[in-house]
């Protein structure tokens, strides 16, 4: 019997690339179907009642086909999963290809690794997503000339400020690995990123599209960079590259690029 997996998504939100970047990395065959978040259309009643109550993205849809296809009822099987986290648990449990899967995550087959990668994902929403500042720098993109430099220093910039804290944690992280200039790190010390390395590099990701450069924490830049290069990465995340292009481009000085990390 074939399962279909339909991701409901948007590729300008972070946990939604990290979901799909799983999928493919996974080798998960799915079908895509953006839902447009900005505009509301999560909060439809076909989407928040038959979807996600959450009413948030992205989401999965696991669907086996009418197991009697001749008795007329046109009924089947559905599977509904919600929350970035959750979903790519899931991923990793079920993929037939469980050599990747647990290279990613490890499940029972490595309970401490295991547990490690459950401590940073839960570190992730308080310490990086709490201070995600992409949404501020679209609207300062969006809004009228005489309201940029307001919307500067009231909202992106004690985002900014808040993110450091993050950033400094896993700066020195990374150093108590002892990485270096020529290891790339990852937040378990191993070769291979796990699902918390996706999670928040997709989360850092988005700022580093616009133009922003963590010049003052070099082991996070590699970090990123690391996992920023691999194929699937790369592939889901050109559209966060061409919003963030347009944003650079248009904003003028507005954006302090340079200097907000140092």
């Amino acid at each position: 019997m074939t399962m279909t997996l339909t991701l409901y998504a948007h590729r300008l939100s972070q946990p939604c690339r990290a979901a799909e970047i799983l999928l493919r990395e996974l080798e998960v065959p799915y079908e895509w179907y953006e839902v447009d978040f900005a505009n509301g259309q999560a909060r439809e009643p076909w989407f928040a009642d038959h979807i996600n109550p959450f009413k948030s993205l992205p989401a999965i849809a696991i669907t086996a086909p009418d197991p009697e296809p001749d008795a007329g009822t046109g009924e089947s099987e559905s599977f509904l999963l919600a929350e970035s986290h959750a979903i790519q648990h899931h991923a990793c449990r079920t993929a037939k290809n469980q050599d990747a899967a647990q290279r990613w995550y490890p499940g029972d087959r490595d309970p401490r690794r295991s547990a490690q990668i459950d401590q940073w994902m839960a570190w992730h929403h308080n310490s990086i997503r709490r201070f995600d500042s992409f949404h501020a720098i679209m609207n300062l993109h969006l809004t009228l000339p005489m309201l940029k430099y307001e919307i500067q220093d009231t909202q992106i910039r004690p985002l900014q400020e808040g993110l450091k804290s993050g950033l400094s944690m896993l700066e020195s992280h990374f150093e108590r690995q002892g990485m270096g200039d020529s290891s790339a790190p990852t937040l378990c010390g191993d070769e291979h990123p796990t699902l918390a390395d996706l999670s928040m590099v997709c989360e850092l990701y988005q700022i580093v599209a616009i133009g922003y450069r963590f010049k003052g924490y070099p082991r996070v830049s590699q970090w990123i960079e690391t996992i920023a290069s691999r194929p699937h990465f790369k592939d889901v995340s050109a559209e966060i590259l061409d919003q963030g292009r347009t944003i650079r481009e248009q904003s003028g000085n507005y954006l302090d690029l340079e200097n907000a990390f140092t």
